[in-house]
């Protein structure tokens, strides 16, 4: 007789009925419900719960491996992207490097052309300058000579004691004139 209870427990403590408990003795009724009832089971949710438990769990792998793909392509796009965001800076670069050359050597080509403007002026103006320092040294020298004319027919006609006329004066200034001149140009060709 199977164990069914606190009423055996208490029979099997009181000492009667100790001859009949055996514990290992089975019990082929339940045994035999038990493993019709999980067949059965098995067949109902085969039946109506296998498949779609089973496409639940497709379903799941499919979804799982479609997000994988995905995840991969998704992947391979930012890394193509970053390839062409790389290129691209690269490009950009390539291209600001170039400007900034060119605007160096624009810069360069302006300076340049500026300093030689500058010393094409200066040159212009150190040559005006020298004309006008000429201009001015002959109207000296010619001013200078009428006063030495002057002073000479002055110290002459005291040395002379008498006046001397304005023909004399010519002739005189002539004189002394061709003299200088002489002597200028002798002293320019040594």
């Amino acid at each position: 007789m199977p164990f069914t209870g606190t009423a055996q427990i208490a029979v099997l403590a009181s000492g009667e009925g100790a001859a009949e408990y055996k514990p290992i003795d089975p019990a082929w009724a339940p045994f035999v419900w038990t493993w019709l009832i999980f067949i059965g089971l098995v067949i109902i949710l085969r039946m109506f719960a296998w498949k779609p438990l089973l496409a639940a769990v497709e379903g799941r792998e499919k979804r799982i491996a479609d997000s994988l793909a995905k995840a991969e392509e998704i992947q391979r796009a930012a890394a193509d992207i970053a390839a062409r965001q790389e290129a691209a800076l690269a490009e950009a670069q390539a291209k600001a490097k170039a400007v900034l050359d060119e605007a160096r050597a624009q810069s360069e080509d302006y300076r340049k052309r500026e300093l030689e403007r500058a010393r094409t002026d200066a040159d212009a103006f150190l040559d005006r300058a020298k004309k006008e320092i000429g201009l001015e040294e002959n109207r000296v020298r010619d001013a200078l000579r009428r006063e030495v004319v002057e002073i000479t027919l002055e110290v002459a006609s005291k040395v002379l004691e008498r006046n001397v006329t304005a023909e004399d004066d010519r002739r005189l200034a002539g004189t002394l004139l061709a003299e200088v001149q002489a002597k200028r140009t002798g002293a320019a060709r040594n």
